[in-house]
């Protein structure tokens, strides 16, 4: 398809920029454009003050951007609006052209697909978004059995909920607790294989950059202790709110967070929103999208890499988890141009920290995915003996 002379200019004057080199003006247009634009879970990541965007001059558009040598890593979708965004994907590939770098895009949802298609991008499916339709949802009925019971059981436990306003708090009390989400966080990840926050598709915890993210806790009604929190970010001018990074303590009562995320999908059905989405669902069910500009050696290795790498991610686990609350699953595409190669898959890799993992808790994991089956083959010696 041939680019209009417009696009062309206009591709040349993007520029990638530190989002902590942006005005106050330009911070507050890219906050907006990520509110208003925002559809996919970790699109409001793109205020992190890490991060590098594109952002055009008349603040009408913009994208998150993680750039590694001559791989563009770019999640959160196009922050703009549906008319414009046919456009953006050409100014993008013809960045690429002039560069001759790679742009790899993730979290492009089906509505935007066959525009990165027609461009000659690749599209591959990268797992799926999992969302629930408050409009008709309801806790009854059998397939909510497991989400009522740990409900109950933290009730039980004396754990409650509530949300806090960082706006509404002093610069003290706000910073006292920010202490405490950090230590939660450093108390849930310890034991882990990624002992640390990973990066590009999930938030990390900046709350000096909170801006209209909302927090939710849970705490201990005798003591007040904190046991657990969530994080939420907003979807689609807030009809919308991705619960994206939820925390405990170790000791935390069994069950906390879907105590939690059950008390938080009420309060915003109360509130009249839209959707709640429990984020990507990573790797799942890559081999169900065959469509015909797929990458073959991403369309393998995610395959691969979900059952291989549930020893390091948890994908199964985390699948799980996330399909207990019944979500409606849609896919999520990575679109990438010109051509995935094994430099940009291992480049994504060291973007997200996959390299950076506790060699320690890594043995201590394979050892328990080995304890059961061992102790099973001899169990069945005995009895055979």
């Amino acid at each position: 398809m041939e680019l209009s002379e417009s696009t062309d200019s206009a591709a040349k004057k993007l520029v990638l920029r530190p989002v902590c080199s942006l005005t106050p003006e330009e911070l507050a247009a890219l906050e907006r454009l990520a509110h208003e634009y925002g559809q996919s879970p970790d699109a409001y990541l793109a205020l992190e003050s890490d991060r590098h965007c594109f952002l055009t001059p008349d603040h009408s558009a913009a994208m998150s951007v993680i750039p590694s040598g001559k791989y563009l890593h770019i999640s959160g979708g196009i922050l703009a609006p549906e008319s414009a965004r046919r456009q953006i994907v050409h100014q993008l590939g013809e960045y690429s052209r002039q560069t001759k770098c790679l742009i790899a895009c993730y979290s492009i949802r089906e509505q935007d697909r066959e525009l990165f298609e027609e461009a000659g991008w690749e599209v591959t499916k990268f797992g799926e978004d999992t969302t629930l339709f408050l409009s008709s949802h309801s806790w009854s009925g059998k397939a909510y059995e497991w989400v009522r019971r740990q409900a109950n059981s933290c009730q039980r436990a004396g754990l409650t909920c509530r949300e806090v306003f960082p706006r509404e708090m002093d610069t003290a009390s706000w910073q006292s607790l920010t202490d405490v989400l950090f230590e939660i966080q450093r108390d849930d990840l310890r034991d882990r294989v990624y002992p640390q926050e990973i990066s590009l598709l999930v938030g990390k915890l900046q709350p000096a950059m909170f801006w209209r993210r909302r927090l939710f806790l849970a705490e201990d009604s005798a003591t007040s202790r904190i046991m657990g929190f969530v994080v939420a970010n907003p979807l689609r001018g807030g009809k919308g709110w991705a619960l994206e990074t939820f925390r405990k303590r170790q000791d935390a009562p069994r069950g906390a967070v879907p105590f939690l995320i059950k008390w938080i999908v009420d309060l915003l059905k109360s509130e009249g929103v839209e959707e709640v989405s429990l984020c990507l669902l990573l790797w799942k069910d890559t081999l169900s999208y065959t469509g015909r500009r797929r990458s073959w050696l991403l369309y393998g290795g995610l395959w691969i890499g979900y059952h291989l790498g549930d020893l390091l991610y948890n994908t199964k686990g985390m699948t799980h988890f996330k399909t207990r609350f019944r979500p409606t699953l849609t896919n999520s595409y990575l679109c990438v141009t010109p051509k995935t190669t094994i430099f940009s898959i291992l480049n994504f890799f060291a973007v997200t920290g996959g390299f950076s993992l506790s060699p320690r808790n890594l043995l201590r994991a394979i050892w328990r995915s080995l304890a059961g089956p061992i102790q099973r083959l001899i169990s069945t010696k005995r009895e055979s003996d």
